[in-house]
């Protein structure tokens, strides 16, 4: 049992490093100065990207499952593949501090759900 403990954690480690890193700006230049802003419509958004509205829409959503799942660490592996591919489609936070922001910002109590359930503070420890 310890084994899938220890291989469940090396995924999701793998996972959110895979994640992060893809949110990372290709370009070398000077760091971004953008910060959430909020649209129009009440959509935060970092750097013109991802919405924090929409963000919130698809955690809220994703609460039940992750409820399901029995511990932590696949919770955290779960999210993370889920998240990847929902950043892919809507475009992708600076980091894990600018998206942390912005959720705590737009939906705090919907972030504080998922970060129980995942058993992180926030979302740049994810």
């Amino acid at each position: 049992m310890t084994s899938h403990r220890s291989l469940a954690a090396s995924l999701a480690l793998i996972i959110s490093v895979a994640v992060l890193s893809g949110c990372a700006p290709a370009d070398t230049g000077p760091p971004s100065t953008d910060a959430p802003v909020s649209g129009g419509d009440g959509a935060t958004r970092a750097g013109g990207s991802y919405s924090a509205t929409d963000v919130c829409t698809y955690l809220q959503g994703e609460i039940p499952a992750l409820k399901e799942i029995g511990s932590p660490v696949g919770r955290h592996a779960n999210l993370a593949g889920k998240l990847a591919t929902f950043f892919e489609s809507h475009g992708k936070p600076e980091n894990g501090a600018a998206l942390d922001a912005a959720i705590k910002a737009e939906c705090p109590a919907v972030r504080t759900e998922v970060l129980r359930l995942m058993g992180v503070d926030s979302f740049s420890s994810f």
